[in-house]
């Protein structure tokens, strides 16, 4: 105990002696109370067992509290994930787009093997065919980002990789109005402002927000523009009903400098290859949800979401000509759960049922332009794409004693369409091909509680990587004909850990885990120079991941702590080995699946008047495609690199007036993290940022 701790106590003792040799009243001895507190089981970034609706017991989650950190500007992701071990962010110099992959799985292009959701909702372009992140929400929006791993399929559908939601702030509950104006100004001509009003009238909550984000970019054409608004309503119907409508939109208008080679990176990596082209997204998706607590023991939960999304590009194919692609989404869906919590042997059980119905109509055309500033042209190729979609599932949350057992299953069927109307730019016949597919998926997951603060974790769980509308029909080669028996991939996880908070102070998470990835679709060569798609491949995923975090001041001392702020430091790590086991790239390596990324940074927070963040990514070097060839780009390899930001806020004035800072990649790195069969796509160097935030009341 430190001496002031001593003095204090010292002093409270000889005080409360006086006053009570001094009073004249004798003192009257109460009974005795005993209180007794159950501490967490897990640490403060995981999710709890049961939230609502849903049973996290036994997977492997992290939280990220994006309020406890610095705000996160120019969507710079990676700062975003630094509390995520072993998620890969794969850099684009358009901070608008979202790449990103784990545990070596798939290739990170728009996060097409990470379901991606918001609210719980879906917000890729299409759920199956074209499971895209064009439009992530702005980060200033983001209350709380949840990563989900192994199991995550039997809880919110297909792909093989996790689950990342990422969950919107609520209105303000404690002022009628609150208005918030934050604005950002850094390197190349970048302004970032994010402004919001809301509150809460008796039962009744509002909250509308807008975003704007531009910039030049480092290269010419490297330019972009942004806009992206919310409007958040709840009501309180009752003590027992409560309703949620959002609506966001966004559009976004994005130059595209083209990827270079080598050759091309190492002379002059600011040099623009392609001056005019451009991608523009329009999305807009409404979402009505309904949490009714039907009795003491049971509660339901229920949304219904759709929306349209707009995905136009304009790609240079010579001196003179580009290709001006379009492709709509119209979507829908409706989703159901129930949680139903019994007694049996003493304890509380926990069951879970639900169903959920989607369904998306995806048209597609390309035009040819002339000139390359063009935006229309003639039409060479028309598709229609749809997919119906619907699943069952139910899992229950077994307690006895120290142990927990949660059984899941979830069953899938779908339908996946595509039909070429016409195609000047193929000789093959035209395709008209669909599927049909149902996939039961199942899983087990056990935890025990080793003491009241520290939980031994297991899991084994199936997930699936649905066929995409490109499998079906590729409009664009020649030589890819219709799939004559394709079926979805199919990958087990197995995973063993062990996650506790000891103290107050420190929390820590490490686990070991195996994913067998099988039907891995590849071309399948046919005769006369013809391929399909096939179920071909196989790979296997072995790794160890940890993470921990310790305060350092709460653990010299709470008292100061409280008074001078938290200085935290924090790292993870995850070990990564991958190969495929069969098809065409046996005993070759996944692309993207690096040996190591290790995260690592000190915060410093005191109350809400001061975040410091210091963060730090280091990524070992990778292939870029999983035949680990070169190709015309002139390296087979993304070399190992480590990024450092330094981010800031600091409140003048209550909580009106605040200064915002940061320096992205300090140390400016020279490196690349993104490359594609066209090219190498340069990271950004080292940029600045300052700002200023100010909110009444």
């Amino acid at each position: 105990m430190t001496l002031l701790r001593l003095t204090f106590v010292a002093l409270a003792i000889s005080t409360m002696k006086t006053m009570a040799e001094t009073n004249t009243p004798p003192l009257t001895r109460l009974p005795e109370l005993e209180v007794v507190g159950t501490p967490p089981t897990v640490t403060p970034w995981t999710l709890p067992p049961v939230e609502g609706t849903k049973i996290y017991e036994s997977r492997k989650s992290t939280v990220v509290d994006l309020t406890a950190q610095p705000p996160v500007i120019n969507q710079t992701h990676r700062q975003a994930a630094a509390h995520v071990p072993g998620l890969l962010i794969s850099e684009s110099s358009g901070p608008t787009h979202l790449n990103q992959n784990y545990r070596g799985i798939g290739d990170p292009h728009e996060s097409e093997f990470v379901l991606t959701l918001k609210d719980g909702v879906p917000i890729v372009s299409d759920w199956f065919g074209y499971s895209t992140v064009y439009f992530a929400p702005p980060l200033e929006a983001i209350q709380r980002v949840e990563f989900l791993r192994g199991g995550a399929a039997l809880l919110y559908g297909p792909q093989p990789g996790p689950v990342l939601n990422y969950v919107t702030k609520d209105p303000p509950a404690d002022v009628p109005f609150r208005l918030s104006s934050q604005n950002v100004f850094g390197s190349d001509s970048l302004y970032g402002g994010f402004h919001w009003a809301g509150g809460t009238v008796d039962q009744f909550g509002y909250l509308a927000a807008y975003s704007r984000l531009q910039g030049d970019g480092p290269r010419r054409n490297a330019d972009y523009e942004s806009d992206w608004g919310l409007l958040k309503l709840t009501w309180q119907a009752d003590d027992a009903t409560r309703w949620v409508f959002t609506f966001d939109g966004g559009a976004k208008n994005v130059g595209e400098p083209g990827r270079l080679s080598l050759a091309q990176y190492r002379a002059n990596r600011d040099f623009t290859r392609t001056p005019f082209d451009r991608i523009f997204i329009e999305r807009y998706m409404p979402v009505l949800s309904l949490e009714r607590q039907l009795s003491e023991d049971s509660l339901l939960t229920w949304k219904a979401w759709g929306g349209y999304q707009d995905r136009f590009s304009r790609r240079q194919i010579n001196a003179l000509t580009n290709n001006l692609d379009r492709q709509e989404f119209y979507f829908g869906g409706m989703e159901a759960r129930l949680r139903h919590d019994w007694d049996w042997d003493g304890e509380r059980q926990t069951l879970t049922i639900g169903a959920v119905g989607y369904g998306a109509e995806a048209p597609r055309y390309r035009e040819r332009g002339t000139p390359l500033t063009a935006t229309r042209g003639t039409r060479v190729f028309e598709l229609e794409r749809h997919t119906a979609y619907g699943a069952l599932f139910a899992e229950n949350l077994f307690r006895a004693g120290r142990l927990t057992v949660t059984p899941s299953v979830r069953l899938d069927v779908f339908e996946i369409a595509a039909q070429e109307n016409f195609n000047t730019t193929v000789t093959r016949a035209l395709i008209d091909e669909s599927q049909f597919h149902i996939v039961p998926l199942g899983g087990l997951g056990a935890t025990w509680q080793l003491t009241p603060r520290n939980q031994l974790y297991g899991s084994a769980s199936t997930a699936y990587r649905p066929l995409r509308y490109d499998d079906l029909v590729n409009p664009t080669s020649n030589t890819q004909l219709a799939p004559s028996d394709l079926e979805p991939s199919l990958t087990w996880h197995l995973e063993l850990g062990v996650r506790g908070s000891p103290t107050t102070y420190w929390n820590y998470d490490t686990s070991v885990f195996f994913i067998h990835y099988d039907d891995v679709i590849e071309n399948r060569i046919l005769g006369g120079g013809n391929v399909e798609r096939a179920n071909s491949g196989a790979a296997r995923y072995l790794g160890w991941e940890a993470a921990t975090e310790l305060d350092l001041v709460r653990w010299w001392d709470e008292e100061i702590a409280r008074r001078y702020g938290s200085v935290a430091v924090f790292g993870n790590v995850s070990l990564l080995t991958a190969e495929f086991t069969d098809g065409a790239n046996e005993d070759r390596r996944p692309a993207y699946a690096p040996d190591y990324i290790i995260k690592t940074g000190l915060k410093y927070t005191h109350t809400n008047r001061a975040k410091l963040a210091l963060t730090g990514t280091l990524v070992a070097d990778s292939f870029w495609q999983d035949n680990n060839q070169a190709g015309t780009v002139g390296t087979a390899t993304i070399p190992a690199y480590g990024v450092w930001d330094l981010t800031g806020e600091w409140t003048l004035w209550r909580n009106s007036v605040t200064v915002l800072a940061g320096i992205n990649n300090l140390f400016d790195e020279d490196y690349y993290s993104r490359v594609r069969s066209d090219g190498i796509e340069p990271a950004l160097r080292r940029t600045y940022f300052v700002g200023f935030r100010v909110q009444w009341p």
